[in-house]
This record gives structure tokens, C-alpha cells and sequence, in this order.
């Protein structure tokens, strides 16, 4: 693209409500006025032919030492006529200037309201409007005031909305880039404020999304929101079960699992999803084994296991200690007379399920996962955690991610 030069100015020439000669004139002169004001490298005069006719022949004269272009649009009235033309053009604009003005004092309605549309979408640095006292809608000469507006507040609320639908669909990297560029563009407190426990959730929510249950929690905690208080709660247990000798952390990771499952499932990541639930299966039988029967399934001695069992899976005579896969788990529980042990054992339609997922590009195979075998498998693990996990629904609920679009609902009710 080159070198940027440093700033543009597009400004719209309209001829006034009653276009007379005087009228006509003042306009102009308001119009230098503002382009002088602006001293940009370069003027984009946005005319009509009417205007090309009759205000610009008094511009172009006094601005005549200033690199200038008209840019001419065909009906004046046009919305759509005139931000399809305007649209390529100040795109354009913007890429090869460093800073861009919009000025929409002058023009009919159409004009203004395309160039302010076109100003936000292409983050122009300024708008500009004219005013003073007027007379026969034209500012009269010497009295007009230039204001500046800075459209950061209109960007700002945009990529405020892009930030929240990118958290609402659990893209809280995304979501965080988002909001960290709002940042570092404006200082007005009042959207700071407003962004700010947004950010903090997005960073929780990415860390609590990686299984890093203490960095979430440690940013989530001090985010002060009633809608957070399962979040809160959900994590405090966990992580002091973590910590405390004979903790039961199992049923949080179990729902935890789950409703990472389900966010997998909502961004159509069938096999992660999937891959999710066949872990929370294996926890479920890992979890008994150890809470029932005292049995460690990563590290199982070898006479904790009945015998008809290591004959049946060849285990060596010398061997003290094996790990058990998920099967093995489930194998072990029906053996010692466990109910949902039992039941596994019968279960062909899990374990069909299960092996999908073995089979899938993820695990062993190269068979993906499709929708409907994460809805049954889904099924199918509930009804297994539900047997092992007596409060699973209130985990499960305490553990969901919140949706910012419904704390924003909440709020207008409010």
C-alpha cells in the first residue's frame, strides 16, 4: 500500500435550503472555513451536480493552493444510491491516510446521514459540523463555530456489541482482543466502566475454560455481580476440595465436564464435545471406585481385584500394580457388586456410543463425531452422573457459563 500520508478530509457541498446568490456564498465560505480549520493533505469535496454547478465554483478558488477532488454523487436524495457510491471511495480514503475527517455540515439529508454512517463504520478520527447563526439555513459569515465530535463513543458501542456476541458464543480470547483495543482507544470512564466487568468475565471464563479453576476463580471473585454467586460458590468448593485432605472434587469436575461438553456442542465441536463426556463416563466409574471402595483406578494393587478378573485380563504373576482404562473401571464395579457397574455392563447402547468417539479423528480412528451422537451420549452420561451425584443438577447449574445478553436484558427490565 506504501506510505500513509498523514490527513484526509472529506467534506459534503450542498447550495442551501433557498439557494441565492448570498446564501450560496455563505455557504462556501463556511465550507473554506472548515477546510482551512482542518489544513488536511488533501480535501474530498462529496458534491451533487447542482452544487458541482454552483457552491463549488466558489470553493475551489479559495482553496486553490490545496490538493482537492470532487467526488460526485447522482441523486442527492438517494440514501442507499449515495453510500454505495461513497463506500469504496472512503474506504479507500481511510487505508491510505493516517487520519480522516468527516465534515457533513452541508448537503440535503441524504448526504449528511450516509457520510456519518460511512464515518463510523470506517472509524473516522473525526466529524466535524458547522454552526452558528443562520439565516435561511445558511450559517452566517462570521459567526460560525467548527465542532468536533469524536465518533469513539459510536465504535466503541459497536464493537462493544461484536465483544458480546463473541462472549455469548464462548470466543473469550476474541472477546478479550476486543475489548482491550476499546480500551487502549478511549479514556471515558463511563465505557471503561462499562467494559470492565465484562473483560474480567472473559478472562475468567478463558481460564476457567482450560480447567484453570484457580486463575478463574481468583479473577471471577472480585467481580461484583449478583448473577455470579453459583460461579462463585461452584469454584470456592471446588478448589477447597482440591486443597483439603480427603476432598471430593470429583462431582464439580463431573459437571464442570459437562457443561464444557455442551459449549463444545454449541460451536459445533462434535468430537471435542464428545471427548469431553468420555472422560466425565470414566470419572463417574474412577470416582465410585474410589469413594465406595477405597480403589484408585490410576493405581490399583493388583489383589484389590478378584481373581477370576486377572485371570480373564492375563494379568502376569509378578504384576503389583496396573491403571485401569474406563472399561476395566466399569468391569471392576460390576464385580464387586456396584449397581451402575452392573448396569454398564448391559449397557450396549453406551458403549456403542463410547466407541464412536474411539473411533473418531480425535482418539483412534478417523470417523468424526456427528450431532446426534453427542445429544445420546449426553443422554446416556447424565443418567450416569445423575446415579453418582446426588445434588449433579445444582453442580451443573452453578457451573454454567452466564450469557452477557441476558444480564443486559435483565438490566433494561430493571
Amino acid at each position: 500500500m506504501g506510505i500513509r500520508r498523514m490527513k484526509a478530509l472529506v467534506i459534503s457541498v450542498g447550495t442551501g435550503t433557498r439557494p441565492s446568490r448570498k446564501s450560496i456564498e455563505g455557504l462556501a465560505e463556511a465550507i473554506v472555513k472548515s477546510i482551512r480549520h482542518h489544513n488536511p493533505h488533501k480535501a474530498y469535496l462529496v458534491a451533487s451536480k447542482e452544487s458541482v454547478e454552483t457552491t463549488l465554483p466558489e470553493i475551489l478558488p479559495k482553496i486553490k493552493t490545496m490538493e482537492s477532488e470532487i467526488i460526485q454523487i447522482e441523486d442527492p436524495d438517494n440514501i442507499q444510491l449515495i453510500y454505495e457510491t461513497l463506500r469504496s471511495k472512503i474506504k479507500e480514503i481511510r487505508e491510505h491516510y493516517e487520519t480522516l475527517t468527516v465534515d457533513y455540515t452541508s448537503g440535503t439529508k441524504a448526504m449528511t446521514a450516509a457520510l456519518a454512517i460511512l464515518a463510523t463504520i470506517f472509524g473516522a478520527d473525526e466529524l466535524s459540523y458547522i454552526t452558528g447563526k443562520r439565516e435561511a439555513g445558511i450559517v452566517k459569515p462570521g459567526t460560525e463555530q467548527i465542532i468536533p465530535i469524536r465518533p469513539y463513543f459510536i465504535m466503541a458501542e459497536q464493537k462493544i456489541k461484536e465483544s458480546i456476541q463473541f462472549f455469548d458464543k464462548n470466543q473469550f480470547s476474541t472477546t478479550i482482543t476486543i475489548l482491550e483495543q476499546i480500551r487502549g482507544a478511549t479514556g471515558d470512564p463511563e465505557i471503561i466502566n462499562r467494559i470492565t466487568p465484562l473483560l474480567k468475565l472473559a478472562r475468567a471464563y478463558e481460564q476457567w475454560d482450560k480447567f484453570q479453576h484457580e486463575k478463574a476463580y481468583k479473577i471471577i471473585r472480585g467481580i461484583k455481580m449478583p448473577s455470579l454467586s453459583g460461579n462463585k460458590q461452584f469454584l470456592g468448593t471446588l478448589i477447597s476440595n482440591l486443597k483439603r485432605e480427603g476432598g471430593e472434587p470429583e462431582p464439580h469436575y463431573i459437571a464442570d465436564l459437562i457443561n464444557n461438553a455442551e459449549r463444545r456442542f454449541e460451536e459445533s465441536k462434535y468430537d471435542d464435545a464428545v471427548a469431553r463426556l468420555y472422560r466425565t463416563v470414566e470419572l463417574i466409574a474412577q470416582y465410585r471406585l474410589r469413594k465406595i471402595y477405597g480403589i484408585e483406578a490410576s493405581n490399583v494393587e493388583i489383589d484389590e481385584i478378584p481373581q477370576d478378573m486377572l485371570q480373564r485380563w492375563s494379568i502376569l504373576k509378578d504384576q503389583k500394580i496396573m491403571r485401569l482404562g474406563l472399561n476395566d473401571s466399569y468391569e471392576l464395579l460390576g464385580a464387586l457388586g456396584d449397581p451402575v457397574g452392573q448396569i454398564y455392563q448391559d449397557d450396549r447402547k453406551l458403549k456403542d456410543l463410547l466407541s464412536r468417539r474411539n473411533a473418531s479423528i480425535l482418539a483412534h480412528g478417523q470417523t468424526p463425531i456427528t450431532k446426534q451422537v453427542y445429544i445420546q451420549l449426553r443422554k446416556r452420561t447424565l443418567e450416569y452422573a445423575k446415579m453418582t451425584v446426588k445434588n449433579l443438577t445444582q453442580l451443573i447449574e452453578n457451573s454454567r457459563f452466564i450469557k452477557w445478553k441476558n444480564i443486559e436484558r435483565m438490566q433494561f427490565k430493571s
